[in-house]
């Protein structure tokens, strides 16, 4: 294994994952977890005292975004790379870590040998994305490939498609959609189809799932 140097601040609101995550990474020849945060104010205590180049952040912290803490620690110290983890890769999760520019997004499933190397990458300077974040990407439907700049599938369907995706998680039906919109219902169909295509989803139970997970409706 290539050494490299990383002083790592750890953030996590799960006890559990801090003393693993904080074991594992200090096995590693140059890494070093330099202090760990339970939260927010935590973490921006341990910030201002402690002399490290990486802030691994849960990008969910008890009901807060760690985006909004990673973007308090740029401005404290710009030089710190980013890189959030999360137990579940929702598209809006992965939206607000491509806005601000993040170096990385791991999925806390990730193999301990690929979590490492891609830590590993971005002390080298490059970007790291696990598969399962990789896979919320929006793709060309021609090429397969990945759209740049970098968006995820939930922001290429359009405000009428999600106020229509809304509306089936509420349990309407494309007749009654069609009557609330003033819309024909071939028109929902249309939109229906063009949805799945775009979200890879193929009937109606899985675009009330998506809805529901991605925080359009409440459960």
């Amino acid at each position: 294994m290539i050494k490299c140097a990383a002083r790592i601040m750890l953030v996590d609101d799960h006890e559990m994952v801090r003393s693993t995550f904080k074991d594992a990474l200090n096995r590693v020849p140059g890494f070093e977890v330099v202090a760990t945060a339970a939260n927010r104010k935590e973490a921006l205590k341990s910030i201002q005292r402690t002399d490290c180049t990486i802030a691994l952040i849960d990008i969910n912290l008890q009901g807060e975004w760690g985006t909004n803490l990673a973007l308090e620690i740029r401005r404290l110290q710009p030089e710190i790379k980013t890189v959030f983890i999360s137990a579940t890769i929702y598209d809006r999760y992965v939206d607000q870590a491509i806005a601000m520019d993040a170096e990385g997004f791991i999925s806390k499933r990730e193999n301990l040998t690929r979590f490492i190397s891609g830590l590993q990458d971005i002390v080298r300077g490059k970007t790291f994305y696990s598969q399962d974040v990789l896979k919320r990407l929006a793709k060309c439907p021609l090429s397969g490939k990945t759209i740049r700049p970098l968006q995820t599938r939930r922001t290429i369907i359009t405000p009428r498609q999600i106020e229509i995706l809304k509306y089936i998680a509420q349990g309407h039906s494309k007749k009654e959609i069609a009557m609330a919109l003033d819309v024909a219902v071939k028109t929902i169909d249309c939109h229906c189809d063009n949805m799945m295509r775009r979200l890879d989803l193929h009937d109606r139970v899985a675009l009330t799932r998506y809805a529901v997970r991605e925080g359009l409706v409440e459960p």
